[in-house]
């Protein structure tokens, strides 16, 4: 075979065995780690093709987040006859030269509070050489004239939606064929260290685009998943660039994806439960140089991406094509799924007080249930696995957990009540207006906005010292460990493994529920059969996934692939077999409502991005971002088998006013927000438009309502399938 041609353009995987991608993650001057490792990548494939060989020459699509995305523009950025502008070595050059000037280092006495100073009234940084330089580098370059396909995630502020700049998107988006530089600058706003990036962009029509930019790794630290899910849309729309090539076919991704190092595993002191317990605004925000609340919410943004995709490609055994580096009756119990069609899940999203919205729905899909099999069925009868994270990990907690008959302890409704009754002492709001936002304006800046001794107290009551082997169905509550730097998913399909997780439901409840700024960091301790015992240090589930359907669809995928005999012959990967209702817990989003915009957010400094109007500019956009990314992911999978109809999300993004809040919890707005998840019911059921990025409706006038009755049907139908092919329903037979 002729190997000395280089440079001729990659052809398409039509004509190969395998779709190439090369993904980096975010992480500011640590962009050195990745370009380091792609200059020996290059190094090995100019000698196998010579010196003119170039990264881009190989790979069908390259994603970057935030510093990625700066080093997958400047791979992919053309010069001279069309071929990359840079070599991977002048990457690391790039670098070493230039980041001395993008953050520079106060040498003066004083420098340490002049820093401290301009991080609470503006960003870090001010960006300027930054925007400089890039603008040099890649000039008047737009993302069509990139050598190969990229993908560069960012977050606008204004929609509160991920935008990725995606080549393959741009024939029917030409509005994302924004320069290079542009799309780089936005990409690496972080939040606190960099201002957001405000920018326009026109197409051939005439038709003008606003984006209100900030760092992508609040979506997508880690683009790996998101590339993987761009090809798969195009795959699903007919391309022929990959045919045959199927779209669920991940066997065929060889992936290298590159991290950008993290101190989790090292010897470094990170985070514990009991310092962050008394953090307040300041500390999460800057904490010995760190800066906490970014750090957690980009390593779990990360971490849960290379979970998913680990789980993925070992269930297809093709471990050998994935590389990470990265240096850290109504009464019977439901019958496994392999005596059925479906695998169900249900999804609960994070959102503090807001949860009465899913609780709400939740209500009346339990009641549709016992329509059809009588008053005494519960949602858990009818879930293989049920998934929450933070408020959602509280309703997770209490469908599931059983009173001393062994049968769900709650009712749906229960939990509606729960919230209406107990929100309030969660929550203290004060009630002298004059000095009421003032005090709690100082106690979020010293310490959390709330003490969290009801909620520990409550919650306690509530469970007991039930633990996680007890529920009566599988779950899955995602939670964060501030001195692992890492997600730690207390999941009933890994009690057997793992005997450290069966920690009480309570302390579960608490530690993903104990969000930044609002709640402590919860510290408990489990100890084990043969007497090990494991720490932990957890804060809100929400910074790794906000909506955990995922994470519950990737542990279900993990049991398929140790070949648990409840899911044979379902295979790894067969997600047409999912029956998913996901349930999100509002955000404004999509209303009316001023969000954040790119101007105002560029003088924000740390009190800005903690304390906005009453809402949490930072806390929101990580979380909002965790819920799209999967949502986007899902919706992705689901069109591409034809399964839309297995897949319901459930999501108000229309909300504005005290009912977008976690913790405004006043009688009335709890009321509001039955109201919100009533009204919701009623609303048609909307779904990701793959084309445009956006939640739509459907066009079959299905509502909320209507969808959750044909769910409750499947459901049933399925519990009644599995019991009459199970042995426990021929012992039944007379």
């Amino acid at each position: 075979m002729d190997r000395s041609s280089s440079q001729t353009p990659l052809q398409p995987p039509t004509f190969g065995s395998l779709i190439t991608i090369l993904s980096i993650d975010g992480g500011g001057i640590r962009g050195i780690i990745p370009a380091t490792i792609l200059t020996f990548l290059e190094s090995e494939l100019q000698k196998l093709d010579g010196e003119e060989a170039r990264i881009a020459d190989y790979f069908d699509v390259i994603a970057g987040t935030s510093t990625g995305g700066l080093i997958t523009a400047m791979l992919a950025s053309p010069g001279e006859n069309n071929r990359p502008m840079f070599t991977a070595s002048d990457i690391k050059d790039f670098y070493l030269q230039n980041s001395p000037k993008i953050f520079p280092q106060e040498n003066c006495p004083f420098g340490s509070a002049k820093k401290i100073i301009r991080a609470v009234i503006g960003p870090k940084y001010s960006g300027k050489y930054l925007h400089k330089i890039i603008k040099e580098k890649l000039g008047e370059r737009r993302l069509n004239d990139t050598v190969t396909n990229v993908v560069i995630p960012t977050f606008d502020i204004k929609q509160l939606h991920p935008t990725i700049f995606s080549s393959y998107q741009l024939k029917k988006k030409p509005n994302l064929n924004a320069k290079l530089s542009d799309i780089c600058i936005g990409t690496s706003a972080a939040p606190t260290y960099l201002p957001p990036h405000y920018f326009k962009t026109e197409d051939h029509t005439g038709a003008v685009r606003e984006f209100n930019l900030i760092d992508g790794g609040v979506a997508a630290n880690n683009p790996t998943l998101v590339a993987m899910g761009e090809v798969t849309k195009e795959i699903n729309r007919g391309s022929p660039d990959f045919f045959p090539i199927k779209p669920m076919d991940y066997g065929r991704f060889l992936v290298i994806s590159l991290g950008t190092g993290s101190g989790k595993v090292s010897g470094h002191k990170n985070y514990t439960a009991k310092e962050a317990a008394r953090w307040g605004v300041l500390c999460w925000l800057t904490s010995d140089g760190s800066t906490p609340l970014v750090d957690v919410f980009m390593q779990a943004s990360a971490h849960m991406v290379d979970l998913h995709i680990s789980a993925v490609s070992q269930a297809l055994h093709s471990e050998k094509n994935y590389l990470r580096i990265q240096r850290s009756s109504s009464r019977m119990p439901l019958q496994p799924p392999t005596y059925g069609n479906l695998i169900t899940v249900l999804s609960v999203d994070g959102g503090g007080i807001r949860g009465i919205i899913p609780a709400t729905i939740l209500t009346f899909l339990e009641s549709e249930l016992q329509k059809l099999d009588g008053e005494d069925v519960r949602l858990a009868d009818y879930f293989d696995v049920i998934a929450g994270t933070s408020t959602g990990g509280l309703i997770t907690a209490m469908l599931a957990a059983p009173n001393e008959k062994k049968r769900p302890m709650f009712a749906a409704k229960e939990i509606k009540e729960f919230y209406l009754d107990n929100c309030p002492k969660i929550f203290p709001q004060d009630s002298n207006t004059v000095f009421g936002s003032a005090a709690k304006i100082i106690r979020a800046v010293i310490g959390p906005k709330y003490s969290g001794k009801y909620l520990h107290k409550v919650v306690g009551e509530l469970l007991g010292e039930k633990k996680l082997h007890e529920t009566i169905t599988n779950i899955v509550v995602p939670t964060f460990d501030i001195k692992r730097l890492q997600p730690t998913i207390f999941s009933s399909y890994q009690l057997k493994k793992k005997p450290s997780l069966d920690a009480k439901l309570s302390d579960i409840c608490i530690g993903t529920s104990a969000a930044p700024t609002y709640l402590p960091a919860h510290y408990f301790q489990t100890e084990d059969d043969i007497g090990a015992v494991r720490e932990f240090n957890l804060i809100d589930g929400g910074v790794a996934a906000n909506n955990p359907t995922l994470v519950a669809m990737s542990e279900v995928t993990k049991e398929i692939n140790r070949g648990s005999p409840d899911f044979f012959p379902i295979k790894p990967m067969d997600y047409g077999r999912f029956l998913v209702i996901s349930l999100g817990t509002g955000s404004g989003k999509a209303s009316e409502h001023k969000y954040y915009s790119a101007k105002e957010a560029a003088r924000w400094g740390v009190l800005g991005w903690l304390t906005s109007d009453g809402s949490t500019p930072l806390v929101d956009v990580f979380t909002q971002a965790s819920a799209d990314m999967v949502d986007l992911h899902i919706s992705v999978v689901s069109q591409a088998l034809h399964s839309e109809k297995n897949y319901l999300r459930i999501q108000d993004d229309t909300l504005h006013g005290p009912v977008t809040s976690v913790d405004i919890a006043t009688k009335k707005n709890l009321q509001d927000l039955v109201k919100v998840g009533e009204e919701l019911l009623k609303k048609p059921v909307s779904r990701v438009n793959l084309d445009k990025g956006l939640v739509e409706p459907t066009s079959d006038n299905e509502t909320n309502e209507d969808a959750l009755r044909r769910f409750a049907k499947m459901l049933s139908d399925e519990k009644h399938l599995r019991l009459t092919r199970s042995p426990a329903g021929h012992a039944q037979k007379p």
